[in-house]
């Protein structure tokens, strides 16, 4: 029998993964919704950039995106948050790309 060394994630990683980055998207979406309904927002709007966020960095990555996810926080655990970015700089531009999505979602959600 093959023993394998799981290795866990500790409480810097954790809050990386599972606060720092949905945190990161919401705000960076609640900004985007605010500019584009010009500060008049509604509750229809918030939901999805408070939901969305949560939903991707919770349940999707560690599901469906597990062998990044389990590069980016078990293997490179120790490696500085800056250098994390400059590795992962794709990885990053996908979330961008995610956060325009949730603040056009909310827009639209807004509108209709």
């Amino acid at each position: 029998m093959e023993q394998q060394n799981e290795r866990k994630m500790d409480w810097r990683n954790k809050f990386q993964a599972f606060v720092l980055m949905p945190a990161i998207i919401m705000i960076v979406a609640w900004v985007l919704y605010f500019i584009f309904t010009l500060g008049q927002m509604n509750y229809q709007g918030v939901i999805p950039v408070i939901a969305a966020p949560l939903i991707i960095c919770w349940v999707c990555n560690p599901f469906f995106e597990i062998n990044e996810y389990k590069e980016m926080f078990y293997e490179d655990a120790d490696m500085p948050i800056k250098n994390k970015i400059m590795k992962y700089r794709p990885t990053l531009a996908g979330y961008a790309v995610t956060t325009m999505g949730i603040a056009v979602c909310a827009l639209i959600m807004h509108h209709g």
